[in-house]
Protein backbone atom coordinates (compact mmCIF):
# COMPACT_ATOMS: atom_id res chain seq x y z
CA UNK A 1 0.00 0.00 0.00
CA UNK A 2 1.50 3.35 -0.99
CA UNK A 3 1.75 6.28 1.43
CA UNK A 4 -1.18 8.21 -0.04
CA UNK A 5 -3.43 5.17 0.20
CA UNK A 6 -2.37 4.61 3.82
CA UNK A 7 -3.22 8.23 4.65
CA UNK A 8 -6.68 7.84 3.06
CA UNK A 9 -7.28 4.59 4.93
CA UNK A 10 -6.28 6.18 8.25
CA UNK A 11 -8.57 9.14 7.53
CA UNK A 12 -11.48 6.80 6.73
CA UNK A 13 -10.94 4.96 10.00
CA UNK A 14 -10.84 8.26 11.89
CA UNK A 15 -14.08 9.43 10.26
CA UNK A 16 -15.79 6.11 10.94
CA UNK A 17 -14.82 6.36 14.62
CA UNK A 18 -16.20 9.91 14.71
CA UNK A 19 -19.47 8.74 13.12
CA UNK A 20 -19.72 5.94 15.67
CA UNK A 21 -19.11 8.46 18.47
CA UNK A 22 -21.88 10.70 17.09
CA UNK A 23 -24.27 7.75 16.90
CA UNK A 24 -23.58 6.80 20.52
CA UNK A 25 -23.90 10.45 21.62
CA UNK A 26 -27.36 10.57 20.00
CA UNK A 27 -28.33 7.37 21.77
CA UNK A 28 -27.12 8.80 25.09
CA UNK A 29 -29.27 11.90 24.52
CA UNK A 30 -32.25 9.65 23.74
CA UNK A 31 -31.71 7.77 27.01
CA UNK A 32 -30.94 4.46 25.31
CA UNK A 33 -28.29 3.65 27.92
CA UNK A 34 -30.31 4.63 31.00
CA UNK A 35 -30.86 0.90 31.26
CA UNK A 36 -29.30 -1.99 29.41
CA UNK A 37 -30.77 -1.90 25.90
CA UNK A 38 -31.45 -4.96 23.80
CA UNK A 39 -28.50 -5.33 21.43
CA UNK A 40 -30.85 -4.95 18.45
CA UNK A 41 -31.33 -1.27 19.41
CA UNK A 42 -27.59 -0.68 19.01
CA UNK A 43 -27.44 -2.79 15.86
CA UNK A 44 -30.36 -0.97 14.18
CA UNK A 45 -28.79 2.43 14.88
CA UNK A 46 -25.50 1.22 13.39
CA UNK A 47 -27.27 -0.21 10.34
CA UNK A 48 -29.10 3.09 9.78
CA UNK A 49 -25.81 4.97 9.98
CA UNK A 50 -24.28 2.54 7.48
CA UNK A 51 -27.22 3.03 5.13
CA UNK A 52 -26.78 6.82 5.27
CA UNK A 53 -23.08 6.43 4.47
CA UNK A 54 -23.91 4.06 1.62
CA UNK A 55 -26.36 6.55 0.10
CA UNK A 56 -23.83 9.37 0.28
CA UNK A 57 -21.10 7.22 -1.26
CA UNK A 58 -23.35 6.02 -4.09
CA UNK A 59 -24.55 9.53 -4.95
CA UNK A 60 -20.99 10.86 -4.88
CA UNK A 61 -19.64 8.00 -7.00
CA UNK A 62 -22.41 8.35 -9.60
CA UNK A 63 -21.57 12.05 -9.89
CA UNK A 64 -17.94 11.15 -10.50
CA UNK A 65 -18.94 8.70 -13.23
CA UNK A 66 -21.15 11.33 -14.85
CA UNK A 67 -18.31 13.86 -14.85
CA UNK A 68 -15.96 11.56 -16.77
CA UNK A 69 -16.64 12.69 -20.30
CA UNK A 70 -18.31 15.33 -22.44
CA UNK A 71 -18.42 13.42 -25.74
CA UNK A 72 -19.26 9.84 -26.72
CA UNK A 73 -19.38 7.71 -29.84
CA UNK A 74 -22.82 6.48 -30.90
CA UNK A 75 -22.78 2.68 -30.68
CA UNK A 76 -25.03 2.48 -33.73
CA UNK A 77 -23.46 4.84 -36.31
CA UNK A 78 -20.14 5.87 -34.66
CA UNK A 79 -21.04 9.60 -34.72
CA UNK A 80 -19.33 11.62 -32.00
CA UNK A 81 -22.10 13.09 -29.82
CA UNK A 82 -22.27 15.62 -27.01
CA UNK A 83 -22.97 14.21 -23.56
CA UNK A 84 -25.23 15.74 -20.93
CA UNK A 85 -25.75 14.79 -17.29
CA UNK A 86 -29.24 13.70 -16.28
CA UNK A 87 -30.36 12.98 -12.74
CA UNK A 88 -32.89 10.28 -12.02
CA UNK A 89 -34.21 8.44 -9.01
CA UNK A 90 -33.15 4.81 -8.81
CA UNK A 91 -34.78 2.23 -6.54
CA UNK A 92 -32.38 0.17 -4.44
CA UNK A 93 -32.76 -2.44 -1.76
CA UNK A 94 -32.25 0.22 0.90
CA UNK A 95 -34.48 2.87 -0.68
CA UNK A 96 -34.40 5.41 -3.50
CA UNK A 97 -31.32 7.42 -4.48
CA UNK A 98 -30.72 10.27 -6.93
CA UNK A 99 -28.05 9.26 -9.41
CA UNK A 100 -26.36 11.32 -12.10
CA UNK A 101 -25.99 9.57 -15.45
CA UNK A 102 -24.37 10.55 -18.70
CA UNK A 103 -26.71 10.57 -21.68
CA UNK A 104 -25.75 11.29 -25.28
CA UNK A 105 -28.14 12.26 -28.06
CA UNK A 106 -27.22 11.14 -31.56
CA UNK A 107 -28.58 13.59 -34.15
CA UNK A 108 -27.94 11.13 -36.97
CA UNK A 109 -29.76 8.14 -35.44
CA UNK A 110 -32.23 10.34 -33.57
CA UNK A 111 -31.78 8.27 -30.44
CA UNK A 112 -30.28 8.68 -27.00
CA UNK A 113 -27.90 6.31 -25.29
CA UNK A 114 -26.35 6.00 -21.84
CA UNK A 115 -22.60 6.28 -22.21
CA UNK A 116 -21.91 4.21 -19.10
CA UNK A 117 -24.00 1.30 -20.41
CA UNK A 118 -22.53 1.42 -23.90
CA UNK A 119 -18.92 2.06 -22.93
CA UNK A 120 -18.94 4.78 -25.56
CA UNK A 121 -17.36 7.65 -23.63
CA UNK A 122 -14.35 9.31 -25.25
Amino acid sequence: MDAEKQVRQARKQQLLRELADLMVAEQVEEGVFNRTPHYSVIEIAAMNLGRELSWQAQERASGEVAACCDRAVCPNCQTVCDVRVEEREVSRLSGPVELAETVADCPRCERSFFTSAEGAAI
